[in-house]
């Protein structure tokens, strides 16, 4: 089929989708208003679908389609597979339905007041707006809107991107470019690495060859896609009409039924060309999870009986609190790995990737080094407090910025296809994560001076202490109470000392390889680039903390101050440079 023809084909489709002209069906009147929950896209949901270079399941790619709609909201509780097909199938019902996300607040507030005084009546919705981010295609196109929204495309700085957003969101509704999408039809059987193809090339093929479908009648004729078998071609053609009507008619049973039978279908085109049922249904459950990073409320408990388990040395709380800590790690650690297999790649090459793995890197160090060596030493449970903060932290931001950190799975770029990259990478990463944690310790550290505790710090340094137990062998519960106070800062000290250590020598050394493949990607080792200048200013400052800690009398105090700048210049360079400053490492 031509381009031109596709294009044609795809217009009518959807003019039929508005109509319902399908089957000369139209939608019942006596059906269940509750007729959503009855619906089962599971079969749908794990079908395979090719997106830009990457085989992934229909609920995985709906989910970043719908992501580019209604952002981190869903839109009436319904699912992204759900939504997608319903924007497919009854384009008009979402035209004043509150689906385009609005994140910039100046954008929603400017909006928002311009159809408040506009229209009154509209205060109430209004108001939701304002808190959800969520709007209607319809409101956006009222007069009193339209000149506002061709205003803010000129302010390069603060809301261009956030029309480009909405005009990217727009055209994702669109049926033609949903429709476009679905190329769940696998390649010929002698081609599997071939091109997959539309359901668009295929809808309109009767069932029978040799007999006329009246439903079909006026419409362009089709022609099987060679190599394919024709039979299972027009199977998946009915199968896909039979949705269709199904969906118009709001008949939960027959959209199940039809849902099953195209992807068993479509599955049998070719089977060795189609991924695992078991790799496409998890990673539709995976999503559905929300990518299992809700995990910062098991992080969360453990920093609490870790914290009693530190400061007042109760066992039993000590105890507890690693029995959650490892759990977490456990979770954690499936959804890298689930992550991993469900991509094909390790995962760290956005920046919802380079955030939680950067988190798992730490709690992995943390729960080594207490396992091996801090479980008999005064350092006991410190650094599984560190890392739990610093997951915790990474975590939350997943789940709750999905906007920033975009969870869906991508292809990587060629040029990042280098061993150096996986080495950089994940060494930066991993010392990035040690910098947080050693900004715990170092908060913790402040706050025992800052309630009365003595100007003490590790006077065997961070990895030297790692042996020390305290004086003379003996335990922090062996020692008086004030000694004991006293202590507890040396001990801090020495556990921000001992990340500090760590971190430098591992950025440094993941500075170093960063230039030996920028070089072997870019042709030179440094480029001045945002990203590279300031991890070398983090760099910098750790450079300034060993010498301070040389010459300084209050070596803990400062010790801790700069730990915790060092970290605040690390999250600029992680969030700043990625999101705002323009530049080859950057996301903005």
């Amino acid at each position: 089929m031509s381009r031109s023809t596709l294009k044609v084909t795809t217009f009518l489709f959807a003019l039929l989708l508005s109509t319902g002209s399908f089957a000369g069906a139209a939608p019942a009147e006596d059906v269940a208003a509750d007729w959503r929950k009855d619906v089962d896209l599971s079969p749908v949901g794990d079908m395979a679908v090719h997106v830009q270079g990457r085989i992934k399941s229909l609920a995985s790619h709906a989910n970043g389609m719908m992501d580019a709609v209604s952002g981190p909201r869903s839109i009436a509780g319904q699912s992204p597979t759900f939504t997608y097909l319903d924007m497919l199938f009854r384009p008009d019902a979402y035209q004043d339905a509150d689906c385009i996300y609005i994140k910039n607040k100046l954008v929603r507030n400017t909006i928002a007041a311009a159809i408040d005084a506009a229209e009154p009546g509209l205060k109430n919705r209004m108001e939701v707006f304002r808190t959800s981010g969520l709007i209607s295609p319809e409101l956006l196109d009222r007069p009193e809107v339209r000149p506002i929204l061709s205003r803010m495309e000129s302010d390069l700085i603060r809301t261009a991107k956030q029309i480009d957003a909405i005009k990217v969101a727009r055209a994702v509704m669109s049926p033609s470019l949903l429709l476009d999408r679905l190329r769940v039809i696998p390649p010929a059987t002698d081609d599997s690495d071939g091109a997959w193809h539309g359901l668009a090339e295929v809808m309109f093929l009767p069932l029978d060859s040799d007999v006329a479908d009246a439903a079909l009648e006026g419409l362009p004729e089709q022609s099987p896609i060679p190599g394919i078998d024709e039979a299972r071609q027009r199977q998946a053609a009915g199968a896909w009409r039979d949705l269709v009507n199904a969906w118009s008619a709001q008949d939960a049973a027959g959209i199940n039924a039809a849902g099953t039978s195209l992807a068993q279908t479509l599955r049998s085109m070719n089977p060795e060309a189609y991924p695992s049922s078991e790799r496409l249904s998890w990673e539709n459950w995976y999503f559905e999870a929300d990518q299992l990073t809700r995990g910062w409320l098991l992080y969360m408990f453990s920093i609490i009986f870790l914290l009693l388990g530190v400061v007042y040395r109760w066992k039993w709380a000590m105890w507890t609190g690693f029995a959650i800590f490892f759990a977490a790690f456990g979770v954690q650690t499936f959804a890298v790995g689930l992550r991993w297999w469900i991509s094909g790649r390790w995962p760290n090459s956005n920046m919802f990737e380079a955030v939680t793995t950067a988190s798992w890197f730490g709690v992995l160090c943390a729960a080594f080094l207490e396992v091996a060596w801090l479980r008999k030493t005064a350092f006991r449970g410190l650094l599984p407090l560190g890392a739990a903060v610093t997951a915790m932290v990474a975590l939350m931001t997943a789940n709750f910025l999905p906007v920033y950190l975009n969870p869906n799975i991508s292809n990587m770029m060629p040029v990042l296809h280098d061993v150096w990259l996986y080495i950089h990478t994940n060494v930066i990463i991993f010392s990035y994560a040690l910098i947080f944690m050693a900004s715990v310790t170092a908060t913790l550290y402040l706050a025992y001076r800052l309630f009365g505790g003595k100007a003490v710090y590790a006077r065997a340094g961070g990895a030297g202490a790692l042996v020390l137990a305290g004086p003379d062998g003996h335990t922090l519960a062996d020692l008086a109470e004030a000694r004991r106070r006293d202590r507890l800062g040396e001990i801090l000290d020495g556990s921000t000392m001992l990340l500090m250590e760590l971190s430098f020598v591992l950025l440094w050394a993941g500075i170093v390889m960063g230039a030996i493949w920028a070089d072997h990607s870019w042709g030179r080792p440094w480029g001045w680039d945002p990203k590279e200048v300031f991890a070398l200013n983090t760099f910098v400052i750790f450079a300034i903390l060993v010498h301070v800690r040389l010459k300084s009398r209050d070596k803990g105090l400062w010790t801790a101050i700069l730990a915790v700048i060092g970290c605040g210049v690390m999250l600029f360079n992680w969030i700043v440079i990625n999101f705002v400053i323009s530049g080859l490492h950057s996301y903005a």
